[in-house]
């Protein structure tokens, strides 16, 4: 087994490359936004018949709603980011490292935007997929994720099995296959697993910090 400084060492150095990913509380944040965004799938008109059944002035509050959150949610973020470099500091990333993490956050969108213009090109000539797209391609890619940051991190895989449990799910049509219930479902998914990762990787963040100081203490 390996001496307890050499593991701190080590964990220190992975912790401190991971660093901006493990700044859980803007995922956290970030979670209840898209919260927000499934109660307005619930509350607003998600079809363009269903738009016009519900006239223009619905279309407009809507719209106002989905702005304002959305203005809301990235002010929140921001403020997050800022309590994080006040109380943490930063930690000046590699270019390697900014290179990985732009590939795995353009490929955790991918996940998502690419089922739904599948999802939205079906419902526009009348067809509706009969599974969730977005749960198994979201799920896939957590798990890239969890290889992103290190195998430690289980909690991505327990998040992993609910995706695809989700997606399978939907193929016995739970809930409904419609592009609407498919999106809300989506969207439900990725804001509780950004809330609970998000919190779970804050946690981590902070006592491996914590840890640190203590070691850096007793060696002084």
């Amino acid at each position: 087994m390996l001496p307890t400084p050499v593991n701190h060492a080590r964990q220190a150095a992975h912790i401190a490359g991971r660093f901006r990913d493990l700044q859980g509380l803007r995922q956290a944040v970030a979670g209840v936004g898209l919260l927000l965004l499934f109660g307005f799938e619930m509350t607003f008109p998600m079809s363009s018949a269903d738009m016009r059944a519900a006239g223009i002035t619905v279309e407009l509050w809507g719209l106002v709603a989905l702005a304002a959150g959305i203005a809301l949610m990235v002010v929140a973020v921001l403020w997050v980011t800022a309590w994080y470099r006040r109380h943490y500091g930063e930690v000046e990333r590699t270019r390697r490292q900014k290179r990985l993490g732009a590939i795995v956050g353009g490929g955790g969108a991918l996940a998502f935007l690419l089922p739904f213009e599948i999802e939205v090109f079906a419902m526009n000539y009348g067809h509706t997929v009969p599974v969730n797209l977005m749960d198994f391609t979201v799920a896939l890619w957590i798990i890239a994720y969890w290889l992103y940051l290190g195998r430690p991190f289980w909690h991505y895989l327990v998040l992993t099995a609910i995706g695809i449990g989700l997606g399978i799910a939907s193929i016995a049509g739970i809930p409904p296959a419609t592009f609407a219930w498919h999106l809300r479902e989506a969207t439900l998914y990725v804001a509780l697993a950004s809330i609970v990762g998000g919190v779970i990787d804050h946690m981590i963040l902070t006592r491996s910090l914590s840890r640190s100081e203590r070691s850096i203490g007793l060696e002084s």
